[in-house]
This record gives C-alpha cells, structure tokens and sequence, in this order.
C-alpha cells in the first residue's frame, strides 16, 4: 500500500498527533510491522495520504514525493558554485565543539555524535553565528526563501562516523530540505522513505523531511552539510504566506519552551546550565525528594538515581 485518495473528512491536528506518537512509540520498541500496519491504517481514516509521510501539519493538496530531482530549483545551482567558498570557510574548522557546533537536542540519536550550529531559525537570524562564518552566512543571505523568508532552519550539520540517527519524521510537508554536501566522505547514507541517498561534495539534495527518513555513517572521517528548508515549491502562495505569517518570534518559543517545562530562570556558566523550576515544580520535586529522604535526584539512562547524606 502506498497513497490512498482523500477521505474527504478534514482531519485535526490532534488526530494527527496521537497517530504519529503511536507510531513513533512501536517503532521506538523496535516493532516496525506494527508501525507500519498502524501507518497504513491512519493513510486508509484520510489522516496522510502516504503511510511513510507523517507531519503534524499537513497540506492535504500537496502530492506525496519523497526526493525531488534539484535541478528545478534555481538555488542548487547558486550553492554548488558557492561551494568552494563554502568549503574554504568550514576547513578552518577542524573538529565541531571549537567552531561553535554544539549537540542536536533532538531526542533522534541511536548512537554516535550530531551537532550542528545554526545561521536561521523560522526567519530569525543568529548574529553571532553569521560573524564566526561571514562567508557560508553571505551565501545563505542569497536565498530569501532560506533566510529571512525561510519556513525552518539553516544549518551547518556535523556527524561523526559510527552515529545512526533514528526513523523519523518532520513536523511539515510544507517545506523542502535541501542538503549541500560539503565534506562526504565513504560510508554515511540517508533513506528517504524507500529510497537510499548519498552525498557528493559540491552538489544537493532535495527531499521531503516529513517522509519518513533515518542516517547512518559507517565510515571513518566527518560528514558535514549546509542544511537548508524552504517553502515546497507546489505550495499555493496564500498558503505559502500564511504559513511564514505564523512563524512565531524566537523570543516567543523560548518562553513557550520554559514555559512547558516548568522552567523559571536559565543561567549559563562557564562549566554548567543552571535550571530554576518554577513553583509548582520545585514544590512537587522537593515533595519527593523528601519523601524519599534524599538530597538529591540525578537522571541517568533515564533512570532516577537518588543522593543521600
């Protein structure tokens, strides 16, 4: 099975949401016939039209693809003559942390090492960023409908060998990812639905995030790319412009991001993040803690290891 005609029922995001934690959850137990069985059955309610394409915000209109041939875009040919620049810039770096690359947070790492540093986030530009890479961020300024205009994130994407990065989906069907291979050596490989890529120095690919995809890097030196997400090109413009409408500031999704958490106060040293709960955490927290009588409590391997005195 792979596409089925609209229902004609407009689903919720809600419904949409819960079916995708089903599944991430099976295929998280390692259970991918039940995950896919449970995909096939949300493509059969009309909740996706392709049971590897998975969004919480979807356009029922835009036709399922996973990979799209980059010569329709004009931009992927701007970035493979800026490669070299590019690639002069990011060899002055020779490992991640010094440049400013710092670990995904994404909880998508089976194993190995990801970080990145980020130039845009959902049109919001990273100034100090920018400044440390003026030459890859003057390239990036070159696309509006990556930068300012930009449905997503641009980044500078590290991954070491020996890394597996989880199945997974993006959150729109909106947008195109485009990666700008920029050192790729033998061995990494991304699967975009059922098809498997691999990087060329110098060139793009362009895909639909929102399918199911998963990387591996079974080689022995780096992979870096310029990650980059723009508007899908079939994406109706008061769609499009809607879509960009409702970007929320960065200081907004900081706050939102706190705010669900029960975090109070943010403080970084220079060996440590300091977290402050709020109220209603600290009194639960300290609840247990006495209850337990512990004066502390540290997650490890997901598991609550207790301090005494």
């Amino acid at each position: 099975m792979n596409t089925a005609p609209s229902t004609g029922i407009r689903r919720t995001t809600d419904a949409r949401r819960h079916y995708r934690a089903l599944i991430d959850a099976l295929l998280a137990e390692g259970d991918r016939h039940a995950a896919r069985a449970c995909a096939e059955l949300a493509v059969a309610q009309g909740i996706w039209r392709h049971p590897e394409q998975r969004p919480e915000h979807y356009v029922p209109s835009l036709e399922p693809c996973p990979v799209f041939d980059p010569a329709q875009f004009w931009f992927t040919g701007y970035l493979a003559d800026s490669y070299p620049r590019i690639r002069a810039e990011l060899d002055t770096v020779t490992v991640a942390s010094p440049g400013g690359f710092l670990p995904v947070e994404e909880p998508l790492l089976d194993r190995g090492r990801w970080e990145q540093v980020t130039f845009y986030e959902a049109g919001h530009r990273f100034a100090d960023v920018c400044e440390r890479f003026p030459v890859t961020a003057s390239v990036i300024e070159g696309i509006p409908e990556a930068s300012s205009g930009g449905p997503g994130v641009v980044t500078l994407s590290w991954l070491y060998p020996g890394t597996h990065i989880r199945p997974h989906c993006g959150g729109s069907n909106a947008r195109h990812r485009v990666h700008l291979g920029l050192r790729a050596p033998e061995g990494p490989r991304i699967r975009v639905g059922d098809q498997t890529l691999s990087w060329q120095e110098g060139q793009c690919l362009v895909f639909d995030d929102s399918f199911e995809h998963e990387v591996w890097h079974d080689g022995t030196q780096p992979r870096v790319v310029l990650l980059l997400d723009v508007s899908h090109h079939a994406l109706d413009p008061s769609v499009r412009d809607w879509i960009l409408s409702a970007r929320t500031e960065f200081d907004q999704r900081i706050s939102s991001y706190m705010s669900a958490r029960g975090i109070q106060r943010a403080e970084l040293t220079e060996d440590a993040l300091r977290l402050t709960a709020d109220r209603g955490v600290t009194s639960l927290v300290t609840r247990y803690l006495r209850e337990s009588n512990a004066t502390a409590i540290e997650l490890r391997d997901g598991k609550a290891r207790y301090e005494y005195r």
